[in-house]
């Protein structure tokens, strides 16, 4: 997962077992997104939260990139690391969170350009070289026999004294008592000075003019630094305050410069150190200038020659910049795609379910146009168009008719893609034992961590509906992933299987542990209070000590917070005194419909320590298996006022109900809406007939 959202969303489960987690992709707090994968793997709509090791229309288009790249024997991607820790393992292998595939991705052939190892993030490209030119400079000082000893010292002294890029570098004084050679090194210091200092014009006057020096070094890393003098020059034509660019304003001269700089390079150096790097820029120049057809075209060149001297993709970050620069950009234009590679991941984008209004799915006839520039990959094209019969048409049965009849070896991601869609397929036309069967064979079969995360995942959804509860605990557990059997235990597992997984001797310690927080949040959020009875009996002796990520032991904060269930009770009045939780529940399983009692319900799940079972009363609302009406807090409130009785209960149940809309107008206490209408009623009952309690006294609105 996005891993400086992990923090926050550790402490957002702690509080709150939510189903949204199965349901849904994606879960806010704020203004910040969190990712969450979907294990139903079903997705139609893009999501780049949950995404799988195959072609596949709702990937992030960048993974597809990624897969297609790997297939092609260019991309080693290494394996995702899983959540290990059950209780809040969020992802597994499979679903996995796009972004973090770029960092898994590696060459398989090495990039021709002299990479640098960064020990920062560097999005200047001014900035690029400043530390590792250090080395390189003072390294070519110290093999320069033309260079006195003396005069090294002091060159290198002033490369050392450069030590942050975007400074006001000061230039070096030359001394004309220096030798040439440490004068034109010097002067190449300046240059570079004044490169890092964003003076362009006056670098390109130096680096012109030590391209026509002895010094081989000087005179070809001179040649080379007017390519990105002149780029980042034209860059800055397009650059807004704010740092972004805009193609149309950029200096057209000065980008031509640019692409000038650059085959003058490669005329002259042929063989040059820089000949790879040179040959990159390229791709920027055509993004620049935005002919499109030339960035594809260069791209595809550069696929197609991995030996070549000039072969300069680096794996982590093609997928971004072909997604970026190709399909993002407003000079997009599909007649510049007549390659399999880019085709397909087209393809696969407009095979995707979207709201918006400029989007159109790729129709059947435009699919098979295309058929003659798949050519050379026609089982590439056989499952494009078995895709869109499946995700498009929804024409599952006629889908199997375009993917091979054998069982494929799973040994590319192109067959992996074919043998999961298989799988889909057999779950679409309802032959559910049959899908069972195909995905254990499968799992089986699985030959790294990617299929096998992919085919447990799909099984672990019909051991799920099945609860199987069995399937996914123990040392022999067939669910083997931490966030599957999480996930089961949490959001799927009924009162029957989370009972069983307690006092199951195959379950382990964390195990029964989630089990246990579950079934007494459930229990308590559906009123199934003899049930929490039962099962508070299993909660840990020291269960204060659990408070989750807030626990002072250290073992403590990757577990439950049990300290939820520890509430001392609270006093409404003198007189309206609620027990303590466990007192509180004894006393509802006797008279559950005693409103007193329910209003110190209402208490404790108002308070910090039962916040998260109001919380998750809302989500039990939408949809679950639990047995039990829902416990809603407003709903209690109303009661009270409909009711007959009369005093401080009725006056505290007036202030409670208004006070669910406070500050904003929003409901936070579950159930309907009232409408503003009916808290103004609520507000004057309250001045009128108790208008001498605290309550009374305190309320200025109805919201």
């Amino acid at each position: 997962m996005k891993r400086h959202n992990k923090f926050i969303l550790k402490s957002i489960f702690y509080s709150c077992i939510s189903l949204a987690v199965y349901h849904s992709p994606m879960t806010y707090a704020g203004v910040e997104q969190f990712c969450e994968p979907n294990f139903a793997i079903n997705d139609k709509h893009l999501n780049g939260c949950s995404n799988l090791p195959i072609l596949y229309p709702s990937n992030d288009s960048q993974t597809n990139i990624t897969l297609l790249l790997s297939d092609l024997g260019l991309a080693t991607i290494k394996p995702m690391t899983a959540d290990k820790n059950l209780w809040d393992a969020v992802y597994g292998t499979v679903p996995f969170d796009a972004s973090n595939l770029s960092f898994l991705t590696q060459n398989k052939a090495p990039n021709q350009r002299k990479f640098l190892e960064q020990t920062e993030t560097i999005f200047d490209e001014r900035c690029s070289t400043f530390s590792s030119g250090n080395l390189t400079f003072i390294t070519q000082v110290q093999n320069n026999k033309a260079i006195p000893n003396l005069e090294k010292q002091i060159l290198i002294h002033e490369r050392k004294k450069m030590n942050q890029c975007g400074d006001k570098i000061e230039l070096i004084a030359i001394d004309p008592n220096w030798s040439t050679t440490t004068r034109q090194y010097a002067s190449y210091l300046n240059a570079s000075i004044l490169f890092y200092n964003s003076n362009y014009s006056a670098a390109t006057k130096i680096y012109t003019v030590l391209t026509t020096v002895e010094d081989a070094w000087l005179k070809e890393t001179s040649q080379y630094m007017l390519i990105r003098t002149s780029l980042n020059s034209a860059y800055a034509t397009g650059v807004d305050q704010y740092g972004d660019v805009y193609l149309d304003n950029i200096n057209q001269n000065l980008l031509k410069q640019f692409l000038d700089n650059i085959t003058t390079y490669l005329k002259a150096y042929p063989n040059g150190q820089y000949v790879a790097s040179a040959r990159g820029f390229m791709r920027r120049g055509f993004w620049l200038s935005k002919r499109q057809d030339l960035l594809v075209n260069e791209i595809v060149w550069q696929i197609k020659n991995p030996a070549s001297k000039f072969y300069n993709l680096e794996m982590s970050e093609l997928p971004a910049e072909i997604d970026r620069r190709v399909f993002e950009s407003t000079s997009f234009d599909l007649k510049n795609l007549k390659d399999p590679f880019f085709l397909a991941i087209y393809d696969l984008m407009y095979m995707r379910e979207s709201s918006s209004e400029n989007y159109h799915p790729i129709s059947w006839a435009q699919l098979n146009k295309q058929k003659e520039l798949f050519k050379t990959q026609p089982e590439l094209f056989q499952y494009l168009q078995a895709a869109h019969l499946f995700f498009v048409q929804n024409k599952a049965q006629e889908a199997q008719n375009y993917l091979p009849k054998a069982n494929a070896k799973n040994s590319s991601y192109l067959q992996l893609s074919q043998t999961f869609l298989k799988g889909q397929i057999l779950e679409k036309i309802e032959l559910q034992q049959n899908a069972e069967h195909y995905w254990r064979q499968q799992l089986t079969q699985a030959k790294d961590s990617y299929q096998h995360g992919l085919f447990e995942t799909a099984l672990s959804n019909h051991l799920a509906t099945k609860q199987d509860y069995s399937a996914f605990i123990g040392k022999k557990a067939q669910i083997t992933q931490a966030n599957l059997q999480r996930n089961f235990i949490t959001q799927i597992a009924n009162t029957d299987s989370l009972q069983k997984i307690i006092q199951s001797d195959q379950s382990n310690m964390d195990q029964k542990q989630a089990a246990t927080y579950t079934l007494l949040s459930k229990s308590l959020a559906h009123q199934q209070f003899k049930l929490f009875k039962q099962s508070y009996a299993f909660m840990p002796k020291d269960a204060a000590q659990y408070k989750g990520y807030n626990s002072d032991n250290e073992q403590f904060k990757n577990k439950p917070d049990f300290s939820n269930f520890i509430w001392n009770g609270a006093n409404i009045t003198p007189q309206l005194k609620c027990s303590n939780l466990e007192t509180l529940v004894s006393q509802l399983a006797q008279t559950p419909k005693d409103l007193f009692l329910n209003v110190c319900l209402g208490e404790y799940f108002r308070s910090a320590e039962g916040y998260s079972l109001q919380q998750l009363s809302y989500s039990e609302q939408q949809t679950s298996s639990f047995d039990g009406k829902v416990f809603i807090r407003g709903q209690i409130y109303q009661d009270l006022i409909k009711s007959p009785s009369k005093g401080d209960l009725q006056a505290y149940a007036l202030y409670r109900a208004i006070q669910c809309y406070a500050p904003s107008g929003i409901n936070d206490c579950g159930g309907a809406e009232v409408s503003k209408t009916i808290r103004k009623q609520w507000f004057d009952q309250m001045k009128r007939d108790y208008p001498n309690t605290s309550w009374a006294k305190s309320l200025k609105y109805y919201w």
